[in-house]
């Protein structure tokens, strides 16, 4: 091991404490509805429309409460929204594994007014400029 420092001068090394502010959101509906109508978001939603609502797998606080306010506020458009899970591996990349970590997180129809679509289903719909193939 000594040979492999020979000549690496290693920094000195402190120990630290970083704080980070604690914000607290007291509304949380209030401050999605803020969030949903920054640049017009809700309002290009039109009657009729079904509405993808995306959902991750990270750890945000109270996410089930915030995707059912999303919900809610699409359906006022007079929309169908569906969720879908937008996550890597997680679930082992599965739809099945995928809707359980969202039931897992506490997102689920039941909780959310809206149902879960989960599926690895592709269907290419043409080429990009650089020949790349282009899903949906």
């Amino acid at each position: 091991m000594e040979k492999m420092f020979t000549g690496i001068t290693i920094p000195r090394m402190v120990k630290i404490r970083q704080h980070f502010p604690r914000v607290t959101i007291a509304d949380i509906a209030k401050a999605t509805r803020e969030e949903l109508s920054k640049e017009g978001m809700i309002g290009r939603i039109k009657n009729d429309d079904r509405v993808a609502i995306a959902v991750g797998s990270r750890g945000i606080a109270n996410m089930p409460r915030i995707v059912r306010e999303i919900v809610i506020a699409v359906k006022e458009r007079g929309t169908h929204p569906f969720i879908i899970p937008t996550m890597g591996s997680h679930g082992g990349a599965t739809a099945k594994g995928q809707a359980e970590v969202l039931a897992e997180l506490g997102i689920t129809e039941e909780s959310t007014g809206a149902p879960i679509v989960s599926s690895m289903e592709v269907v290419q719909i043409g080429v990009s400029k650089n020949g790349l193939p282009v899903y949906r």
